[in-house]
Parts: structure tokens; C-alpha cells; sequence
């Protein structure tokens, strides 16, 4: 029936006009069960870890964001107080914290076990501020620490 409702040319001009409206329908209709189907994931998938980042409330370098990145993208940019949350896959993780106002970075590296959640504090590095009133740009530069460090929370 719905064959000869789309496809029949004998039929009467009502229905032909209905017929590429239906035909879009029945293509909308087969797109979102595609997509339905490809967004569900595999039985044998990896489960992901995740991953807790928050941001003390010092107010050392409280104009400056704390950039941070997993395995060397950015993944947060995080204001005093601030928090991210998100899912990484199992294995080796680096996350580095840095700065646009001052050269250097620090980091922390662990492994990530899948259904873990791993959390860690950004706080301002406070042994920066001494280098940069006695070294400057350059003393900074050479102490290659960055202005924020990063640690596992307590608790973890």
C-alpha cells in the first residue's frame, strides 16, 4: 500500500502532491534511526575514568586563567574557584597547567584505570612570586615552574 502510495503514478493529483512530502518524511524517519544506531556504543567498549579539575580560591594571580591540558590539549581554562569535569580514556595521562602571563608549566602524570575518578587541585605556586620580583620575565623564565602547580586532591 505505502509502495503504491509513493510510486503509483495513476494516482489522483491530490496524492501527488503529498508525495514528496512523505518521501522526506520516510528519509528524515531512516536518518534518525542511523544515527540512533551508530551513537549507541559497541558491547566491547572501553568504560572511561573520570577526571575531577578544580581551582583553588587564592587570590594569587586571581586575573589570570589556569590553562589546562590532558596529553597536550587543552581540555579548561580555570578561574579562581572554578571546576571541570569530564570522561578520559584508560591509560597514561599527562595534565600540565600553565599560564599566558608567565613562561613555564607544571604537571602531573598518572595512569587512568577505567570506572575511576581521579580528582586534583590547580593552586597558585607562591615561590613564583620571589622569582619574578628578583629575576623578573627572564628569572621566571629560567625557573620554568609556571605561576600555577597541580596535585592530586586530597582524598583521592
Amino acid at each position: 500500500m505505502l509502495r503504491d502510495l509513493l510510486f503509483d503514478i495513476n494516482q489522483p493529483a491530490m496524492m501527488t502532491k503529498f508525495r514528496p512530502i512523505m518521501l522526506l518524511l520516510l528519509a528524515i524517519l531512516a536518518g534518525d534511526l542511523t544515527l540512533a544506531s551508530a551513537a549507541a556504543a559497541p558491547p566491547g567498549a572501553k568504560a572511561k575514568a573520570t577526571i575531577v579539575i578544580t581551582r583553588s580560591e587564592d587570590a594569587l594571580y586571581l586575573g589570570v586563567p589556569a590553562a589546562v591540558e590532558l596529553n597536550g590539549s587543552k581540555i579548561a581554562g580555570l578561574w579562581r574557584g572554578e571546576s571541570f569535569t569530564g570522561s578520559i580514556a584508560p591509560g597514561h595521562a599527562v595534565l600540565k597547567v600553565s599560564a599566558w602571563s608567565s613562561p613555564g608549566s607544571s604537571g602531573v602524570s598518572f595512569d587512568a584505570l577505567p570506572g575511576r575518578s581521579y580528582r586534583f587541585t590547580v593552586a597558585p605556586r607562591g615561590s613564583t612570586v620571589l622569582v619574578a620580583f628578583v629575576g623578573g620575565f627572564i628569572g621566571m623564565a629560567i625557573e620554568g615552574g609556571g605561576p600555577f602547580g597541580i596535585a592530586p586532591a586530597p582524598g583521592r
